[in-house]
């Protein structure tokens, strides 16, 4: 296979053209420290045959950092540091780079406590920020701070650096007339002037590094926005840098601004999305290679878009993120072995939301299937339910020598998988179906579908241990008028088929289920009206996935979406309603409601059963969660299942009486119930568990700050840390740091953890005022709540 010829870059020979490009982990500290479990993390892709490990981006500027956790490479100090990840890399056969940028404008002033620079004062509408512009003495100095940096990283043992110069950040910004407004010899209408500073870089790069010092550029084959690059402009642009003797073009597309979100492409794009302008750069070239990104996740497509010449390397991301062995196992000829990306973008949801990186079909990023220790204490285990969460654990308890017999229902395994699928933006996630029906096979699992369970089963089969994964079903809405043989829900929709009659069909709820049946429907030709009493579409959906898919939904002529509309009654064909205080009345031919709850009536079946039962995934909470969640569930139980822990951490709270605000907190969220009257509540225990939590109290310290939080126009609260000491309560903040304020409609799911806090601020539902760094003090603080209250 072409895929696994070497390749000759500079003077670096690759085993392969196979390249992992530079991706977030938030696998460090927020000065830029290196965790171990960043090397871990790196050195797994190294061992699963990547040919040239592009290690994510690192700052030389604090002002120019991305996110709040980026490696930093501002000094020599780091130097050490980094030489024991490029030695964990390269004893396994493949080399390194290490990206380094400026965020420029994207670097906004909740992750760097300053505001941030760019080459004009052109906002950054995500963050709603203005940059101040640079002065021409601001941009030498980060000229030679690139160069500098690139030192460090060739003295540490990298055989070369990718200048990021695309996505937004600081370069891109200087190439585009979007966000160029210079009139200086750095700005303008010509190309020589708005790459002048990357030619400098370049310049200044090869000088202190020398002639066999891989140099390569990450750029834009388009921006994707108005006014932004176009490929033809990138051809431009890659000529000049070809010139000046760049080594390596790895061609990517967007930038954070674009309307529907190209940088991380979700699973709705095309195979290749970046590939046709990457093939063009190519042609236009004489000799620097070219390798592009972006949705290139099966053997088949890899090796096709190297056979038609269209690039010389392919940088696999996500794959990789998925499978460490992606490589390895198509090279061994193991492709059923692989465990393909969904394109979900779990991952970058983690990224976005400052925590460290996870993936939806893959819970364990620094480990393998080797590494798990098998049981001494084999245990007979029935699950109910061949969903993510029930697939995954019987997957890992198998693996640790138990005994495991999954039933389910259903003809087909995938649970909740086969909801999602559906949808036409989801096709992808028969990819995680396929794998489980591979694991089964090759695991031998016994799997019984198109099987009701029953409390007898469990004696026959001499089970020890019970597990529920019956995910989720629907529930009838408490609406007057309701005709439940008259309507269908959204498991009749997406499940079993059935479509509703009439051209102009309502849906009852605008969340993901919502989302999904919309775009189901509406691809089979009918006209919609959404009705939800949020303020907007997907409020649980991962931010920047919502923003491309909701985009598509308000842009259709055939969908109507009513926010902050409540259902009053349904009358001879008539919905009545009420939508922003006016009265309405739909007409519709057909409707599907979406409200979910859990299921698991059939644990009352075992009330008798002597050994030991666990609920995991969908199944224990009040709503829908993510594949991540059911997933990492699964995985989570599977290594402790025989243990006393397994109780401890998966016991039922709804099952515990007590006095404990925090029972009665985590209750109330688990069952729906917290709302905005529970803050007080919320706050109290809040302080209780930060003045007692040694990880926090490490952190503040020396802190003296002061968190007033604003809820619509009625509620205000305050949050104050001095000297490592916690209070809050009711009341207003005299000159504080931070103000944090919230819609009425999300506050409580802020707290609670139900709303997507980054989805929620690119709404403008939730906004800071202050430095929004401290901002994510607050946040942390609610995660430490969370992570409490998982434990009860």
């Amino acid at each position: 296979m072409k895929l696994f010829e070497p390749f000759v870059l500079n003077k670096t020979t690759l085993r392969n053209r196979i390249i992992m490009p530079g991706m977030d982990t938030n696998f460090g500290d927020e000065e830029g420290n290196i965790y171990d479990k960043l090397i871990q993390y790196y050195e797994l892709r190294a061992k699963g045959g990547v040919g040239l490990i592009i290690v994510e981006g690192a700052y030389f500027d604090k002002r120019g950092s991305g996110t709040a956790n980026m490696l930093s490479i501002d000094s020599n100090k780091r130097i050490a540091r980094f030489k024991q990840l490029v030695d964990a890399i390269e004893k396994h056969g493949s080399h390194a780079l290490l990206q380094i940028y400026h965020a420029g404008a994207q670097a906004s002033s909740y992750m760097i406590g300053l505001q941030a620079v760019a080459p004009s004062a052109v906002p950054f509408e995500m963050a709603g920020e203005t940059p101040i512009p640079l002065t021409v003495k601001q941009l030498k100095k980060i000229v030679k701070g690139y160069s500098e940096a690139c030192l460090r990283a060739k003295k540490a043992g990298f055989v070369g650096v990718e200048i990021h110069a695309g996505h937004g950040y600081l370069l891109n910004q200087f190439l585009s007339l979007r966000t160029n407004k210079r009139q200086d010899m750095y700005g303008g209408q010509t190309f020589e002037n708005r790459t002048r500073v990357l030619v400098e870089v370049l310049h200044e790069v090869r000088k202190k590094c020398g002639p066999d010092f891989i140099i390569g550029f990450r750029l834009n084959g388009s921006d994707y926005i108005k006014e932004g690059l176009d490929v033809e402009d990138v051809v431009q642009i890659t000529q000049i840098l070809e010139k000046e003797s760049a080594d390596i073009f790895n061609i990517t597309g967007g930038v954070f601004d674009s309307p529907r979100f190209p940088v991380v492409p979700y699973m709705n794009y095309p195979k290749g999305c970046f590939v046709e302008n990457a093939s063009i750069i190519k042609k236009s070239l004489k000799k620097v290679p070219v390798a592009v990104v972006g949705r290139i996740n099966t053997p088949e497509y890899a090796e096709s878009v190297l056979q038609e010449g269209k690039v010389d390397l392919l940088s696999i991301g996500r794959s990789l993120i998925a499978d460490h062995s992606f490589p390895n196992k198509i090279k061994e000829k193991k492709t059923d072995s692989i465990r393909k990306c969904i394109g979900c973008n779990a991952c970058l949801n983690q990224i976005m939301t400052e925590q460290q990186i996870e993936c939806a079909v893959n819970a364990n990023l620094i480990g393998t299937d080797e590494d798990i220790k098998q049981t001494t204490n084999a245990r007979k285990i029935v699950i109910v339910g061949a969903g993510p969460a029930g697939l995954e654990l019987a997957r890992i308890a198998t693996i640790r020598g138990h005994k495991v017999v999954l039933i389910d229902k259903e003809k087909e395994i995938g649970g909740s998988l086969n909801l999602a699928k559906v949808a036409p933006s989801k096709k992808e996630v028969q990819n995680l179906i396929d794998y489980y029906n591979f694991v089964l096979k090759e695991h031998n699992i016994e799997t019984q579908l198109e099987t009701l369970f029953s409390r007898q089963m469990v004696d026959e089969i001499g089970a020890d241990i019970v597990v529920l994964a019956t995910g989720i079903r629907e529930k009838i809405p408490e609406i007057k008028g309701w005709k439940n043989d008259h309507f269908l829900s959204f498991s009749d929709v997406l499940l079993r088929g059935k479509i509703p009659q009439g051209k102009n069909i309502a849906i009852l709820g605008g969340d993901m289920i919502g989302v999904e049946v919309a775009e189901y429907l509406v691809s089979k030709g009918k006209h919609l009206t959404i009705i939800t009493s949020k303020k907007r579409l997907g409020t649980d959906m991962y931010s920047l996935v919502a923003r491309e898919i909701i985009v598509d939904i308000e842009d259709n002529e055939k969908i109507e979406v009513l926010t902050e509309t409540m259902v009053t009654e349904i009358v001879d064909g008539f919905i009545i309603c009420e939508s922003k205080g006016e009265d309405k009345k739909i007409k519709y031919d057909g409707l599907v409601h979406t409200s979910a709850q859990t299921f698991c009536e059939i644990e009352n079946e075992l009330e008798d059963f002597e050994g030991i039962v666990f609920k995991i995934g969908d199944c224990k909470e009040i709503k829908p969660r993510k594949v991540l969640d059911a997933v990492k569930d699964g995985y989570n139980l599977g290594l402790i299942i025989e243990s006393p822990e397994a109780e401890e951490l998966f016991s039922d709270a709804a099952d515990l009486e007590s006095d404990d605000i925090r029972v009665i907190i985590k209750n109330k969220i688990k069952q729906g119930a917290f709302t905005n009257n529970d803050i007080p509540t919320y706050l109290d225990m809040l302080v209780t568990i930060c003045n007692g939590n040694a990880t926090i109290q490490k952190k503040n310290k020396k802190a003296q700050l002061g968190f007033f939080i604003v809820i619509g126009d009625e509620k205000r609260y305050f949050i104050r840390i001095d000297k490592g000491t916690f209070s809050a309560g009711e009341g207003i903040v005299e000159e504080p740091d931070v103000t944090i304020e919230m819609d009425p409609s999300i506050a409580s799911g802020i707290f609670a953890g139900t709303i997507n806090a980054a989805s929620a601020y690119m709404a403008k539902e939730l906004k800071f005022k202050g430095s929004m760094r401290l901002g994510l003090k607050f946040r942390s603080m609610t995660d430490i709540v969370r992570s409490e209250l998982d434990k009860l």
